[in-house]
């Protein structure tokens, strides 16, 4: 029979495996016997590992060495062991009864009982240094940045000073028209666009979505002294709605950003106790309090 001839961009590649596998050999990654997968189908091959000779670098180190194992042992290499099967019916064992509180589960559809309390799910250290918030922000606009952009001293006066009127979510801006998608720069939401808008009338929503004029946005992970901030402000004024405003006490964050901050980080922590939260089997936290229009 005659060999099909191997081109030179095949040659290249299965001269890449060779490498590969000797280097996966050489660091005790794959088992005795292995296929060398990407030879041609007939031309496959068994490799036989060498076996492992320790050495001076082998041995643990006091972080526990490289390997994890006993001190100077290195993993045995062998057939990977299958993952046990999490669910019993799979694993051809008898599953445990549904209790009474999965039953009206079932039943009902409402899952607040499978739901855990901060006092229930947290240790008990952890709740006693835990800040305790009633879901409400009390405070107004941080005054630093309400004297350097001459914003009213509360809502009231802010709404007034600014036209006044009837606030209406078809209308937000109090024209009388109607906001069209021309009238949007390209590539912002309407949401956004109108928030733009209401700086001085409405706080709470213009930060909610932008920070101060002049200022960056940071996005990505939060810094420990942002986290210390956002604790301290919690202490003093509450939190849990009006985010807007309460970001304009944490310079390069806008509302929405510290919204999920709380949710996703600040409340699984145990940082901050807020009954409208519950906290699920993975730890995530559950929003169980009355649901208002807006959201911000």
């Amino acid at each position: 029979m005659t060999k099909t001839k191997l081109s030179a961009y095949e040659q290249e590649r299965l001269e890449n495996i060779k490498q590969n596998r000797e280097l996966l050999l050489s660091l005790n990654l794959v088992g005795d016997s292995a296929v060398v997968l990407g030879e041609p189908a007939g031309q496959r091959r068994i490799v036989n590992k060498t076996k492992h000779k320790r050495s001076a670098d082998d041995e643990e180190g006091d972080d526990g060495g490289a390997w994890g194992g006993r001190k100077g042992k290195l993993p045995r290499a062998g057939a990977v062991e299958a993952p046990a099967r999490r669910s019993k019916r799979l694993r051809g064992e008898t599953a445990e009864p549904v209790t009474e509180v999965e039953e009206r589960v079932i039943d009902g559809g409402d899952v607040s009982e499978l739901l855990l309390g901060a006092e229930s799910h947290f240790t008990t250290d952890v709740v006693s240094q835990a800040i305790k918030v009633e879901g409400h922000y009390r405070g107004w606009v941080e005054s630093g940045v309400m004297e350097r952009l001459g914003i009213q001293g509360n809502a009231t006066e802010a709404w007034e000073s600014e036209g006044g009127g009837k606030f209406s979510f078809k209308d937000p801006l109090g024209t009388g028209k109607k906001i069209t998608k021309k009238s949007i720069p390209s590539g912002q939401s309407v949401a956004k666009f109108v928030a733009s808008k209401l700086l001085k009338k409405n706080p709470n929503a213009y930060f909610y979505r932008h920070t101060e004029p002049g200022v960056e946005q940071w996005t990505g992970d939060w810094t420990e002294e942002e986290r210390l901030v956002f604790l301290h402000i919690a202490k003093e004024f509450g939190c849990g709605d009006k985010w807007g405003l309460f970001s304009t006490h944490i310079p390069h964050r806008v509302g929405y950003q510290c919204s999920n901050y709380y949710r996703q980080y600040v409340i699984p922590q145990g940082w901050i106790i807020d009954d409208n939260y519950r906290i699920d089997s993975s730890g995530h936290a559950v929003y169980v309090g009355k649901h208002k229009r807006g959201g911000t």
